[in-house]
C-alpha cells in the first residue's frame, strides 16, 4: 500500500517537473554561416536556463550545429538555395523570389510539424521567415529591417515584403545598440515598429589574450559560387605576399581538394572556440563584411580587411559606412590586390569594444518574462 503511495507520488511529482520545462526551437537561417553562428550565444543562453533545446537548420548550417552541440537534436529544415550568379541584386532577387516564397512555405510546414511533435512552447528563429507559426510563441533575430538600395522603388517593395514576414513574430530581436553608437546603422535604425528590441552583439567569441601566431587570417563564407571565387582569388596571390603565417578557413567541407602550400594552413571548418583563438591570435583578418562577422570583429577587437560579397547591397553598405568611419579598409572581389591593400588595412584600427550595460542574460531574461506573462 505505502509503496503503490510512494510510486503515485514520485509519477506525479516527474509529472510536474516536466510540465514546467519549457522546450524552445531555434532555427537560424543558412545563408553561409553567419546566422548560425550568432545564434550559438542564444542556443547557450537556454541550456543554461534548463530549457528542453531542439535546434534546426539547413546544409553546412545543420552541421555546424551537430558539431557545437553534439547532444543536442538538430532537425533538418529546406534550405533557401540562394546564389548570386550576377552581380546585379535586382535581377537575382527577381529570379529567385519564387524560390524564396516556396523555400517560405515549405519551413513554414516543417517547422509546424516539429513543434506538433515536440511541443515546443517558443520558436526563435534567425531570419527564417517562415517560422513564425500559430499558437506557438515565436521571436526572430534580424538585423535586416531596412534595404538599402539606389532604386527607391524596389527600396519600398523590398522594405514592405520584409515587414509582413517581420510582424507576424510576437518579438523581433535585434543584434546592435539601440544608441548612436551601434553597428548596423540604417539597416535596423530605421525601422518603426512597437515589437523590434536591441539586444546588444551577438557572438559567440570573447576577447582572448593570447600570444599572435599567424600574420593572416583567411576567412571565407557566404553563398556560391562568390565563396569559391574569393578563395581562388586568394590562392592566386597569396605566393607574392612573401614569407608570412598565413591560414585560410574555408567555411565548407564540401570544396574541392586545394593544393599543399608551405606557409598556408587550412582548415575546412572551424569550431567556436578554435576559431575564436584563431581570430584572436591572428594580425589581421580578411573577411566578408557580412553583419555577423563584424559582431565578431566588434567583440575580439580585431582589425580587418573587408571583401563584400559582390550583389549584396548589405554588405557593401556596412563596408562603405565602416571605412568612411576610418575604421576598417575595404576592396571590391574584383579589385582585390592582396599586396596592396593588406599594409592599408593594417594601418586602420578596427573597432573598439562596445560597453555592454547589461548581460545578454539578463535582456533576454527580461524579454522572455514579457513573452510569457499571461
Amino acid at each position: 500500500m505505502w509503496q503503490l503511495v510512494a510510486d503515485f507520488c514520485e509519477l506525479w511529482c516527474g509529472f510536474i517537473m516536466s510540465s514546467a520545462v519549457r522546450t524552445v526551437l531555434l532555427a537560424p537561417q543558412h545563408w553561409g554561416l553567419g546566422h548560425v553562428t550568432r545564434s550559438i550565444p542564444v542556443i547557450r543562453y537556454f541550456v543554461a536556463k534548463g530549457w528542453r533545446v531542439l535546434l534546426a537548420s539547413s546544409g553546412a548550417g545543420a552541421a555546424l550545429l551537430k558539431r557545437e552541440f553534439p547532444d543536442l537534436p538538430v532537425f533538418e529544415l529546406p534550405d533557401y538555395g540562394i546564389l548570386y550568379p550576377s552581380r546585379n541584386m535586382y535581377w537575382n532577387m527577381a529570379i529567385q523570389l519564387w524560390q524564396m516564397h516556396k523555400a517560405i512555405w515549405l519551413e513554414k510546414r516543417a517547422i509546424a510539424k516539429i513543434c506538433s511533435a515536440h511541443q515546443v512552447d517558443l520558436v526563435v528563429s534567425d531570419a527564417r521567415l517562415g517560422a513564425a507559426q500559430r499558437g506557438v510563441k515565436s521571436v526572430i533575430i534580424t538585423h535586416h529591417l531596412h534595404f538599402p538600395l539606389p532604386l527607391k522603388l524596389f527600396e519600398w517593395f523590398a522594405d514592405n515584403w520584409m515587414r509582413f514576414f517581420y510582424m507576424q513574430f510576437d518579438e523581433i530581436w535585434v543584434p546592435d545598440y539601440g544608441s548612436e553608437k551601434n553597428l548596423s546603422g540604417d539597416l535596423s535604425h530605421l525601422f518603426k515598429s512597437r515589437k523590434h528590441y536591441f539586444i546588444g552583439a551577438l557572438s559567440r567569441f570573447r576577447k582572448m589574450p593570447v600570444t599572435p601566431r599567424y600574420d593572416l587570417c583567411f576567412m571565407l563564407s557566404g553563398p556560391e559560387p562568390q565563396r569559391t571565387l574569393l578563395e581562388q582569388k586568394i590562392l592566386q596571390q597569396i605566393g607574392e605576399l612573401g614569407p608570412c603565417r598565413a591560414i585560410l578557413i574555408r567555411g565548407t567541407e564540401h570544396g574541392d581538394p586545394l593544393p599543399a602550400m608551405p606557409l598556408l594552413e587550412v582548415v575546412p571548418l572551424a569550431t567556436s572556440e578554435v576559431l575564436n583563438e584563431i581570430m584572436c591570435a591572428s594580425e589581421l583578418i580578411v573577411c566578408r563584411s557580412g553583419y555577423s562577422t563584424l559582431l565578431d570583429l566588434s567583440v575580439i577587437g580585431g582589425r580587418a580587411l573587408l571583401i563584400p560579397t559582390p550583389g549584396q547591397p548589405e554588405q557593401e553598405y556596412l563596408a562603405r559606412e565602416l571605412q568612411r568611419k576610418q575604421l576598417f579598409f575595404t576592396v571590391s572581389q574584383d579589385a582585390l590586390d592582396l599586396q596592396k591593400h593588406i599594409p592599408l588595412a593594417q594601418q586602420l584600427p578596427g573597432y573598439s569594444q562596445f560597453e555592454d550595460e547589461q548581460t545578454l542574460s539578463q535582456i533576454l531574461d527580461a524579454r522572455i518574462g514579457i513573452i510569457f506573462q499571461d
